[in-house]
Order: C-alpha cells, then structure tokens, then sequence
C-alpha cells in the first residue's frame, strides 16, 4: 500500500460514519483491481438471464425528469431486454428489444392514448425516440453493462492519474432493497459526459453485483439515479417473454 492510499484509510476510519455504515474494508485495497474483479465474478455467476425492479431518475435535455419504477427482464443470448413501466411512464408502457429479431427494432407499446389506436411501433434502439426516453438505451441496458462501463472509465481516469476516489464503507442501502452494499464515490476534476462530476456507485456486498449509479453535476443537482432492487437470477421466463405479444399481454 503505498503513502497516499494508507493516509486516505487513516482518515477514513477516523472520519465520523454515517447511521448504518460499518467500516469494513474493501476486499481488495485498490480500487480500480476491485472493480475488475466485479467485472469477473458477474461472468462466475452463471448468469443467463435475470428480471429486477429499476427505479430511475434522469436529467434529459437539461430537464429533470419525474421518477419512474420499471420491472425489466434480461435474457444473455442473444441479447434481450423486456421493460415494463410500473410507474412514471412517458411515451411507452412497455418495450422490447431482441438482438438480430425485429429488423434491429425497438418495440414499443405506446403510453396513454396513443396506445388505444397502436398496439405496438417500432422505433430505432439509437434513434431520437429512444435518446429522448433516456440517457442509456436498451442496447446499454443491464448490470454487466454497468459494472463494465464503471471499470473501464475509473481504469481510464486512473491511468491519466484522475482518479479519486473516496470509499464510504458498507452500507444498507433502501433503495436496492436494504442489501448491504460497498459504496464508493468518485469526484472528477474535469467534468465528464453530461456535465458529471460526482459519481456514486453501490456494490451489493455479497453478489458484487453493480446494484446502484448516482450521478451529480458541479453544483450537485442530479443527473441521474439508477437504482436495482428485487434480482431474481436465471429465472424461468414466461414463453413470450421476449416476443412481441409481450407486449400486449
């Protein structure tokens, strides 16, 4: 352990803790090495699939958008994702997304009115619709996705040498379900994609599972909050699950 990284332990077990936070240490010492080793255990896991409860909160076009509950179901291979809004839905009740099916289409159920007379559109994954429904895509959907693009990005800043990051402890976190989980938050010097600065990840303590993102501007107003609770993993899905009758059902 080199100076610095001891100095920054010393002051973090001597800094007063938060209500509910142990003061456990990460499994490894470093950072970013513990990331990727994240990174492996999701693929030890086994997973072929899963269905979980997102709750988001996004900043879209400068505009911070109203909460929303969305039950999602992710199949491995080939890639497939089935999104249900529970609550908070915009433009679409439900939607769907297959790899290789659908003519590379997005499938959706129209929210409110529209969704009387049209059944089910079909709309690019990448395309204006989708960007405007959120900051992710279906395409980017999921916690492989999360965890690799925290790795990736966190290695980045720490092979520029702009990686600081300050670990928080172990920490019963509500909105994933009060599973204990590794927080970790990282502030930028340079503001990234979307004007980020301030990043706070939740790494479930038993699944190293990327569980849940906050991400703040400079002045601390929300970028975006995703949060996952409710994992069932490798259930057995429905056999329409991903076809498009899912989504009229």
């Amino acid at each position: 352990m080199n100076g610095r990284l001891a100095w920054f332990f010393v002051c973090l077990l001597s800094a007063p803790q938060p209500s509910g936070t142990t003061r456990e240490p990460l499994p490894t010492g470093d950072v970013v090495r513990f990331l990727e080793k994240c990174v492996q255990h999701y693929e030890q896991l086994g997973i072929q699939g899963y269905s979980v409860i997102l709750h988001k909160q996004e900043r879209i076009g400068g505009k911070l958008q109203p909460s929303e509950d969305i039950e999602c179901f992710y199949r491995e291979k080939p890639y497939s994702v089935f999104m249900h809004w529970l609550h908070g839905q915009r433009k679409a009740e439900s939607s769907l997304y297959v790899e290789g099916e659908n003519g590379g289409k997005m499938l959706a159920k129209p929210a409110g009115l529209a969704g009387v007379f049209v059944k089910v559109v079909e709309r690019d994954v990448d395309g204006e619709d989708a960007r405007q429904s959120g900051r992710y895509t279906m395409k980017e959907f999921g916690l492989k996705a999360a965890i690799q693009k925290t790795y990736r990005d966190w290695k980045a800043a720490k092979e520029k040498g702009t990686l600081h990051v300050e670990y928080l402890g172990v920490r019963k976190v509500r909105e994933v379900g009060d599973r204990p989980c590794y927080v970790l938050r990282r502030t930028c010097s340079e503001p990234e994609e979307d004007n980020i600065t301030d990043i706070t990840i939740y790494i479930d303590k038993e699944t190293w599972l990327q569980m849940g993102t906050v991400l703040k501007d400079p002045n601390g107003k929300l970028i975006g909050e995703y949060m996952f609770r409710d994992l069932r993993i490798n259930p057995e899905f429905k056999p329409n699950q991903f076809t498009r009758s899912a989504l009229t059902s």
